[in-house]
């Protein structure tokens, strides 16, 4: 049998499943090509550069910006789930390219000849930095800036989580039925940070911020590698690994408890050049890190 011609290390339809901190993920992240974060257990995915039919089983899309490795897979998402008559998918999308996206997916209704869609006004919602919305029940998103060429924004979901009071710990069934039916609050309601994505991103985003890595798991990109200069990499709005490693020295509380996932490797890296560069990654960083191959 022929070898098949495609890489895999550059092949949206191969991605990973990660399994970090009790959060199943798989996820897709090569620059120019596509990202993608699907997330089964929230119901969304993290960027749509590509739309695996796993993907569109999802209902929410969290778009950091615009560009086409990042938002192309939008498209074919409610295209599905059209076509299967789930509910519409629900993008989430910086403000600032609301509209834009808008008029790509009515193009293509015209493109196709279809009726309009009677929910895309509202199936599309614009987001600003500093906004909070909810995901679902127990799920809710905060936004917050990113640097990077356009317009862009970070996304952390915090769940909301209950825990018994002491006072009522170990009682019987019936006991706390009576004093649910006093009136009594039986449980403490807590929020913690689950996942924080950032998509394409300077290193400008982490040196600005505070508690970005108070979450379980936090996305980062490291575009560049080994002897690509870092001002390469600002100039196109993107990480050097480099970068990532001299502020984890200079700064390591501001990763807090995270662990950290590294994606949006470009394309001119084979896998062992990467590979070699995550070698030479600190122990330290390197013990709480996992890189997206």
């Amino acid at each position: 049998m022929a070898r098949s011609p495609l890489v895999p290390l550059h092949n949206p339809g191969c991605p990973t499943a990660l399994s970090i901190a009790g959060h199943e993920l798989v996820a897709f992240s090569i620059s120019g090509v596509s990202t993608y974060v699907m997330a089964p257990a929230m119901d969304a995915c993290f960027d749509l550069g590509h739309c695996p039919v796993e993907a569109a089983r999802l209902r929410s899309v969290l778009l950091s910006h615009v560009h086409q490795d990042h938002s192309l897979g939008v498209v074919r998402h409610r295209a599905l789930r059209q076509m299967w008559g789930d509910s519409p998918s629900r993008v989430f999308v910086p403000h600032e390219s609301r509209d834009a996206l808008v008029a790509v997916l009515r193009a293509f209704e015209a493109m196709e000849q279809r009726e309009p869609s009677t929910t895309l006004d509202q199936d599309v919602i614009g987001v600003r930095a500093g906004e909070t919305f909810a995901l679902s029940k127990r799920l809710s998103v905060e936004a917050f800036s990113v640097a990077h060429r356009i317009t862009s924004l970070g996304y952390t979901v915090s769940e909301r989580r209950r825990s018994l009071k002491p006072e009522f710990e170990g009682l019987p069934g019936l006991e706390l039925k009576a004093a649910r039916e006093r009136g009594e609050e039986l449980y403490d309601h807590r929020t913690h940070r689950a996942l924080t994505y950032i998509g394409d991103s300077t290193i400008e985003t982490l040196e600005r911020a505070t508690d970005l890595g108070d979450c379980d798991v936090l996305w980062l990109e490291a575009t560049h590698v080994g002897k690509t200069d870092p001002a390469v990499s600002a100039r196109y709005g993107h990480t050097h690994l480099d970068e990532l490693v001299a502020l984890f020295r200079a700064r390591p509380a501001l990763f807090g408890r995270a662990h950290i996932v590294l994606k949006h490797w470009s394309m001119r890296y084979g896998r062992s050049e990467i590979e070699q560069a995550i070698e030479r990654v600190p122990r330290a960083l390197a013990r709480r890190m996992t890189a997206l191959l």
